[in-house]
């Protein structure tokens, strides 16, 4: 035992994050812990407000340290050819990809988590995971492989969360979906995971392209029976955004009161061509207690989704003034 709480205080001193140390105790690598509706860094419940990012194609998030960005959600958009570890690579559509250990590096050097989420396969329009069906897909059993991976590489890694996919099925469920299917996938993927991994955070995406909590509700609870660190994944678009407030207010009051382990993985003034008003449902996730992460940390004040201008300004040009009310977010405190 006085070894182990050597080993423990030397990682403490050496850095935020328990990565390059070994222990034979799981209880040693639970730096980060889901318990009930909240999620625990080192024992204290915390909120996380961060954004979603391209570091696949350049590494480098010390220039979110102004924003205060606390997590941050990678878009891995060539799931098929990104490499895990080692130099970047060209992919077979031009583009140069960084490996996940150099982003998760540079994230950690910054005092950043960073999310893994898988968004492509093979960075095409066409294998795109958003509105998909996971098992009707052809490269369905190549992913898990690629999962598996990622689980076996990162699982001494706290700081490292993994969701399974990136917005399934269709917003409108004409491909079939129902609970059960959920249920059925989202347990496979997690499955997959844990039988090499028991450590890190698992994010776990909702229906209707992440728009849809509903399932949670009905699945949730039984869902999350003899698993744990999972965190369920809700995307804010215009399933939210164009509902009332007080219906806004009474969803999230509802998730709560049902101690669901959820995180709202994006959101954003547009998706799917209307502009929206970001801010009164991000008050709400601030008050209520809710982690965050925008869509997208951009250098383009050409894209109304993109948070920062070409010149690294907040972007607030035609979208609501996105750029400065999220910046606002981020340097608010953090609620617990």
């Amino acid at each position: 035992m006085k070894k182990i709480l050597a080993i423990l205080l030397i990682c403490l001193i050496s850095g935020q994050f328990l990565v390059s140390c070994t222990s034979d105790t799981k209880e040693d690598h639970l730096v980060y812990q889901i318990e009930g509706s909240k999620i625990f860094h080192n024992g204290v419940a915390k909120q996380f407000i961060g954004s979603n990012a391209f570091h696949s194609f350049g590494v480098g998030s010390s220039d979110m340290n102004p924003w205060n960005i606390d997590v941050v959600r990678e878009f891995i958009g060539n799931v098929q050819q990104n490499p895990i570890t080692g130099s970047p690579i060209q992919d077979q559509n031009g583009s140069y990809l960084h490996s996940l250990q150099s982003i998760v590096a540079d994230n950690r050097a910054n005092h950043k988590i960073t999310i893994l989420c898988a968004f492509g396969w093979k960075g095409t329009t066409e294998t795109l995971f958003s509105g998909k069906r996971p098992t009707d897909v052809y490269w369905w059993g190549d992913y898990k492989i690629k999962l598996k991976e990622w689980a076996v590489h990162f699982k001494n890694q706290p700081d490292v969360w993994i969701e399974v996919w990136n917005e399934p099925y269709r917003y409108d469920r004409l491909d079939g979906y129902s609970d059960a299917v959920w249920e059925n996938d989202m347990n496979q993927l997690v499955s997959i995971i844990r039988n090499e991994n028991n450590t890190n955070i698992i994010l776990v995406p909702c229906a209707e392209q992440g728009q849809d909590e509903s399932v949670l509700i009905n699945k949730g609870a039984a869902f999350l029976n003899g698993k744990s660190n999972i965190l369920f994944d809700v995307h804010a678009y215009e399933k939210w955004l164009l509902d009332t407030p007080i219906q806004i207010e009474n969803r999230l009051q509802l998730l709560k009161s049902m101690s669901l382990p959820v995180f709202f993985g994006e959101i954003a003034p547009m998706n799917a061509g209307l502009l929206m008003n970001p801010q009164f449902m991000l008050n709400q996730l601030y008050e209520q207690k809710f982690s965050i992460c925008a869509w997208v940390w951009k250098y383009d004040e050409t894209d109304k989704d993109a948070l920062l201008t070409n010149t690294g300004q907040p972007n607030d040009t035609n979208n609501n003034n996105w750029g400065s009310v999220y910046k606002e977010v981020c340097l608010r405190s953090r609620n617990q």
